[in-house]
Formats: C-alpha cells, structure tokens, sequence
C-alpha cells in the first residue's frame, strides 16, 4: 500500500517503521527542522525494550504533494489534530486514520466529511507506543512493534478496508485490534489516563515520588472517571475493562502496572515524559472532560477531583513545562 503518516512524532515515526518493515510504500509528512533531519539522516529510532536502533530511508515532504495514498494516519495532539482537518479532507485518499488522544472522534468525522471533495472513510486509532524524541532521533517504548487500535466513531471497520489494513502490517509484530466504537474507546482511555497526568503534575513528574496512598488514590480517581462515562451511557470500551477496577485479579494486574510505572523508567517514558514534552495537550484533555462532566454536574466525584486539586495549577505546570 502507498501510505502517508502525517506526523513524525514518536508514535508516527514508529507506525511508519512498521509499515515500512512490510514492504510498505511508506511517506513521512513533518515540518521544520525535524523534516530536514529526517531528510538528511533517515528516521532513526532507539528501540528501548529491544535495546536495538534502526534507520529508515523514507520520503518525506512538508506539504501537500498531490500523490494518491491508499491510506493517511494522521498522528497529532488532540487539538493539533483539529487544526489539519481540513487539510486531511482536501488529501487524495479514501481512508483517513487519525490516530492519537480523541474526545471529538464524531465532530471530526463530520468536519472532514463537510469539506472533502471526494468520499472518504474516516477511522480512528491509538498507538500504544510511547517515548521521547531528542539528539536527532526517537526513543521508543513497546512490545513487539507496537500495539494498534483502530475502528470507526462508532461502527465496526468495513471488512474490505479492514483486510487492507491487516495486508499493509502483514510482516511486522506490529499488533491491530479492532474496535466497533472508538469515541467511547478513547473516551475511557482518557478516563484512566488523566489520574495519571495529575499524579505526574503532582510529583513534578516523578513518579517515583508517588506513595502508596498516591497509587490508591489514582485508581479510585480512574474508577470516579469510568463511572461517569457509564453514567452518561458510554459503553465501556474495551468490553468489559470496568471489571478491572473491582477487586480480583484483573484489578492486582492493574495496581502491578501502576506500580511499574511509577517506579520504573519504561514507566517514565510512558508518562511523565509525555507530560513534560506535551503539557497543552494533557491540559486540553483536561478540559475536553469537563465539558462531559457538565452533563452530569451532580455526579459524584471525590477521588477525582481530590486529585486534581493536589496538582500546581495548569498555569504553573505550563511555565515549568514550555511546549
């Protein structure tokens, strides 16, 4: 397949060496000085599990070429991924795959959908892969290569696009799940994962320097957030992932992996680096679920919000993190 990745950060630099590995006509979209050195010098990654490092020699432009692609994964910041929709309307592809944090998957469809000149899909995916980039190249953490989830806002991915997709990654260890409903997916991605952002802001991101009470309290405050979005009536996506905030063993895994982050420094690429390097759109985030919250201005949430209120203030955390 001919693929655009539109976005060369760490998780589109690591979806495009997978593709690329299979065979994959394979075109990078980056800007400034990160598209020059990826021009120069190819896109190197530091794989951090593998303890390996790879370069790709790929093509890569800054704009617009006018070449049909086969499919485009748009790799943005939730808000920065509003800001091209209209440029990823006006591509020359039937598929666009916008991929990264989403708390408006169906506002976004619709807006590429009013603008494009020709039919499209539009799908909507999360890229497990976390890490830094510096010195010229990305540090990447992952399994395998990477873990995929991708489906439509709500409906189930067409099965000949989904065969498409399963061909293009055919050869790689890269891992796809499919899912029928995305915007609920990464709406209770979002549930678990600003707890941790909190936590992050809270102990300056160092995660090493969250207690035991701090761990509890981030689980009970996931569990406040996973409430609400039932409550609203957002199926749970993945099925049945409520069940691992309840007491048995799904719920010990989920305190070992909290655990593992807080302690370890995969842990710290996967989170507080993430926080560092990207505190506009945690703070988007942030905001994105309080609009949902209003829905439910009564709904209790205690936990949740006494752990946001033990983080500096997002003015603060924006001087001492710049973007």
């Amino acid at each position: 397949m001919k693929i655009l990745v539109y976005g060369a950060g760490v998780i589109g630099g690591q979806l495009a060496h997978a593709l690329h590995k299979c065979g994959n006509d394979v075109t990078l979209r980056a800007r400034g000085a990160w598209a020059e050195t990826l021009q120069r010098e190819g896109l190197r990654i530091h794989h951090y599990i593998q303890h390996t490092d790879t370069v790709d020699s790929l093509r890569v432009i800054t704009a617009d070429d006018g070449q049909y692609y086969d499919a485009v994964f748009a790799v943005m910041q939730y808000r920065q991924m509003e800001m091209i929709l209209n440029d990823l309307a006006a591509l020359n592809s039937p598929l666009i795959i916008l991929t990264g944090n989403n708390l408006s998957p169906q506002e976004m469809a619709s807006r590429i959908h009013a603008v494009s000149s020709s039919p499209k899909t539009v799908l909507f995916a999360f890229g497990s892969t976390a890490g830094i980039r510096a010195d010229g190249k990305l540090t990447t953490v992952h399994a395998g290569d990477g873990s995929l989830t991708i489906g439509g806002a709500d409906t189930e991915v067409p099965a000949d696009i989904r065969q498409k997709l399963e061909d293009a990654f055919r050869g790689s260890r890269l891992s796809v799940s499919w899912c029928d409903n995305m915007d609920s997916w990464l709406k209770y991605h979002a549930a678990f994962i600003l707890p941790v952002v909190y936590l992050c802001y809270k102990t300056q991101c160092d995660l090493t320097r969250a207690s035991g009470s701090d761990r509890k309290l981030l689980l009970q405050a996931v569990k406040d957030a996973y409430g609400l979005l039932m409550e609203l009536g957002y199926p749970v996506r993945p099925v049945g992932d409520e069940k691992s905030l309840e007491p048995g063993i799904l719920n010990m895994a989920v305190k070992a992996v909290v655990y593992l982050v807080c302690r370890t420094r995969i842990g710290a690429l996967c989170t507080s680096e993430h926080c560092k390097h990207a505190p506009q759109e945690m703070f988007d985030l942030h905001q994105a679920f309080k609009e949902l919250r209003k829905k439910r201005p009564a709904y209790p949430m205690l936990s949740f919000d006494r752990l946001y209120a033990q983080m500096p203030s997002w003015q603060v955390i924006m001087h001492e993190y710049p973007r």
